[in-house]
């Protein structure tokens, strides 16, 4: 993960009701950005946002207006649950009735117990996942940082 500060200086090209929008942050454009549906920051503010590439805004994972103490996540915690509950429900019948077929019930019903398991273990790292990115975003000041390439001040963490 990499946390950068970055600065609106300008917000254009909005297209408020899905969220695009562009703008220029030291002196450098970026375009074609959609942190989530509806968002659009204000020109003049100060966020401090987390990638999980260093400055690719299509690996956004959350953001928090410097200042505050609210953290928004691009897909919030109970979006990746059901997502992971939609994989279970897809795959995990095509398994057990294999198991049933070819090796009988208890080997369906150990497929079915290793699913669940596994689904339970995704949703324990992915709720881990987000405190930890939660935490670091508020740890994050804007004063401590460092300066990339661009001269845009960051900081970086290992998530």
């Amino acid at each position: 993960m990499h946390i950068e500060q970055v600065h609106f200086d300008e917000v254009f090209d909005v297209q408020a009701g899905i969220g695009d929008f562009s703008f220029r942050s030291a002196g450098r454009p970026v375009y074609g950005v959609n942190l989530r549906k509806g968002f659009v920051p204000a020109a003049g503010s100060r966020y401090a946002v987390a990638f999980e590439r260093a400055g690719d805004w299509n690996s956004v994972l959350a953001w928090r207006a410097l200042g505050t103490r609210k953290v928004q996540f691009k897909l919030p915690g109970w979006s990746a649950l059901l997502m992971l509950l939609a994989d279970f429900f897809w795959f995990a019948p095509c398994f057990v009735a294999g198991g049933l077929v070819f090796a009988g019930p208890w080997l369906a019903l150990a497929i079915a117990a290793a699913f669940l398991l596994l689904v339970a273990f995704a949703a324990g790292w992915s709720v881990r996942r987000q405190r930890r990115i939660e935490r670091a975003l508020l740890a994050f000041d804007g004063a401590s940082a460092g300066r990339n390439e661009a001269g845009m001040p960051q900081a970086s963490a290992a998530v």
